[in-house]
């Protein structure tokens, strides 16, 4: 496949390759606009999420915010992609809870019959048969779940891009970027508004670092568990999720105060601990991984113009709903801005201009 050539117009810039500037680059392409993506291809947290997407949250058996919307919208979205790239990196597959006590079991069927959670959360308590993995209480079962392969989704991304001369690869260079009244210019690049869409990296933004960004690091390990069968991931308090052939990744852990690039042995420690009250078979960690996410404290995204840069934007707090979250809410930024469709007020940064 031979590069096209060179284009340096673009009706959008976005910094950052990760889930978030990738669903960004894709719902332009896909709407027929222009888009250049910017991204050094360093490890950041989407090169280690596990990609788990479940409208609810199992710890305290409650509704993601705008779960039905986002779900819809994530199961008409990775198929274009997955369409373009010949490419398959969307995997749904249900989520058993396993429950550790009589209380947990009632507070699973009473919840399970709320509104806004009974689409997903079966009322009857589950009994999967499976000998490797302890289970004396049963489970509850969640349906509209599933995971994407985040590094395929990204790399396949990358290169398509690449291929259409509208992907970037290097560290963004903020001394090189001009701005116009109705555009902005980066190196020989032009285009009438850039978007930064870079993680935890944004804490060093100058146009949007003032931003309540928090730092929240996830480690999580890859396991191989000779003749494991699993056909759901098991959530207790870590997930076990089948991966590759006798490959499991099993995760994480989140972590506010301890941000250093590594991998940590306490978090090694903490995930097998918790695996092992559960899982009944031998294993090996092939891998441990780390990364962090970027979180808010009102768990909703950071998505909007920069008040006195109205062409600079920023697209990011995704936190470790990324793969869920960010495809809806570039559409939400799309439609925003070509289809005169006003932007959700719990995502537009305006929540915190105007305090």
């Amino acid at each position: 496949m031979a590069l096209k050539d060179l284009k340096t117009d673009f009706d959008i810039i976005v910094v950052g390759s990760g889930i978030a500037g990738c669903s960004l680059a894709w719902q332009w392409h896909l709407n027929g606009k222009s888009v250049l993506l910017v991204g050094d291809g360093k490890k950041g947290s989407s090169s280690v999420a596990a990609g788990v997407y479940n409208p609810t949250i199992l710890k305290r058996f409650t509704s993601v915010w705008k779960a039905g919307e986002q779900l819809d919208y994530l199961n008409s979205f990775y198929p274009l992609i997955e369409e373009k790239v010949a490419s398959k990196f969307l995997h749904p597959i249900e989520i058993l809870r396993r429950l550790h006590d009589e209380r947990e079991v009632k507070t699973w069927q009473k919840k399970s019959q709320r509104p806004e959670l009974k689409p997903f959360m079966s009322h009857d308590i589950f009994p999967y048969d499976n000998a490797a993995i302890e289970a004396p209480f049963n489970y509850g079962k969640v349906s509209g779940t599933g995971w994407v392969d985040t590094i395929g989704y990204m790399k396949l991304s990358r290169k398509y891009f690449l291929y259409q001369n509208n992907f970037l690869e290097e560290e963004f260079d903020y001394n090189e970027l001009v701005h116009s009244k109705d555009s902005v210019k980066y190196k020989i690049y032009h285009a009438s508004k850039i978007i930064f869409s870079e993680g935890f990296k944004m804490t060093a933004n100058p146009f949007f670092s003032d931003l309540p960004l928090q730092g929240n690091k996830g480690e999580v390990l890859t396991v191989k568990i000779p003749g494991l069968q699993l056909d759901y991931i098991i959530k207790s308090s870590v997930f076990l999720m089948p991966y590759i052939d006798d490959l499991f990744w099993v995760g994480a852990t989140y972590n506010r105060d301890e941000l250093s690039d590594m991998p940590t042995d306490e978090a090694k420690t903490f995930l097998i601990s918790r695996l092992e009250r559960f899982l009944k078979l031998p294993y090996e960690i092939v891998d441990h991984k780390h990364g962090i996410r970027p979180t808010t404290k009102d768990r909703r995204p950071f998505v909007g113009a920069h008040k006195d840069f109205p062409n600079y934007m920023v697209f990011n707090g995704m936190g470790s709903r990324a793969v869920l979250m960010a495809p809806w809410a570039a559409k939400q930024l799309f439609d925003s801005l070509y289809n005169n469709q006003p932007l959700n007020e719990e995502i537009n940064i305006n929540r915190f201009n105007n305090n």
